[in-house]
């Protein structure tokens, strides 16, 4: 999903995740420790974005991407037309939007698919992902993101049970409960969700926190309580969208606590996580207190940065 009214064609970096349909031949396999196994196909993509940049002047040469067995992430850069005197580039090239940049090479690399396999049906799903790089520091980011994704994706496969077990972690300067996929706290783009009982869903407000979630996709995660109406939907937005939630519990977990029985998939899959800053002690807080503690979580994880609102990316 694109931002609205945003101008793709701005010399900004982009993080693309293109998405494979189900069922096709892997792109790459998953080998210790945590690096991606190359075959042909791996082979043929990864020469295909190296050198995309000399049939696309509109971009800079591609660095970092990661072909992952069902999924690509990558980093591109559009370039800027105007050099540091002000005066346009010379040779200017020709101007094209980040939409139209991804269609070519996504036809690039199924070309280059069916060159190896000999299977000729579509590999990528037609919706594909972008996060804009808008924050000071989260290039850095976004990059250690994509080049570490085998290595997660390595620890996902052989540690079930860690996804699946209450233990401590510190975070942001403060020790934390935990439970599920704690590498969701690496994310690029950590977004807080807090949303008011009394938001209606023709309300303006609602719609605002609803695209915001409907814009977090791979790479991103949403964090909140995820207890009033519009929370709960832009929870689903999320998972909808590919992206992962971090969950904040105001109550903390009891010793023998697990997650609902329709979370625990998705806790065993890497893609939730539940926090908190407090252990029970028998009592359940008023009111008053689980506001407080919410607020204070959130606050946290609002400081801790990587936030993506959408708002003017940085160059």
């Amino acid at each position: 999903m694109r931002l609205p009214g945003f101008d793709y064609s701005q010399p900004f970096f982009y993080m693309v995740t293109m998405k494979c349909h189900a069922g096709r031949q892997p792109l790459s396999a998953i080998v210790e420790p945590g690096r991606c196994e190359m075959n042909a196909t791996t082979r043929a993509m990864v020469n295909c974005i190296r050198n995309f940049h000399l049939g696309c002047a509109a971009i800079e040469p591609i660095e970092c991407f990661s072909i992952m067995p069902d999924h690509i992430h990558i980093l591109i850069k559009i370039k800027d037309m105007v050099g540091a005197c002000g005066e346009p580039v010379r040779p200017v090239p020709v101007p094209l939007r980040l939409e139209t940049i991804v269609e070519l090479l996504m036809q690039a690399l199924e070309g280059r698919y069916r060159e190896t396999t000999g299977i000729r049906e579509e590999v990528f799903e037609a919706a594909w992902h972008d996060w804009i790089v808008s924050a000071a520091g989260q290039l850095a980011t976004f990059t250690r993101y994509i080049r570490e994704n085998p290595r997660r994706s390595w620890v996902r496969q052989q540690n079930r049970l860690f996804f699946t077990q209450l233990r401590r972690l510190s975070f942001a300067g403060r020790e934390w409960f935990a439970y599920g996929n704690d590498a969701l706290l690496e994310r690029p783009v950590i977004e807080p969700f807090r949303c008011s009982r009394s938001w209606t869903e023709d309300g303006p407000e609602w719609r605002e926190a609803t695209g915001r979630a409907e814009r977090i996709g791979p790479g991103g995660a949403g964090a909140g309580t995820f207890m009033s109406p519009c929370e709960k939907a832009c929870g689903n937005a999320i998972y909808k969208a590919g992206g992962a939630l971090i969950v904040l519990s105001p109550e903390g977990f009891a010793p023998r606590w697990h997650p609902p029985r329709n979370k625990e998939a998705i806790c065993a899959k890497g893609r939730m996580l539940f926090l908190s800053l407090w252990e029970p002690d028998g009592r359940k807080p008023d009111n008053a207190t689980l506001y407080h503690r919410c607020h204070e979580m959130g606050d946290v994880l609002v400081r801790a940065g990587r936030l993506g609102k959408g708002k003017t990316p940085r160059r």
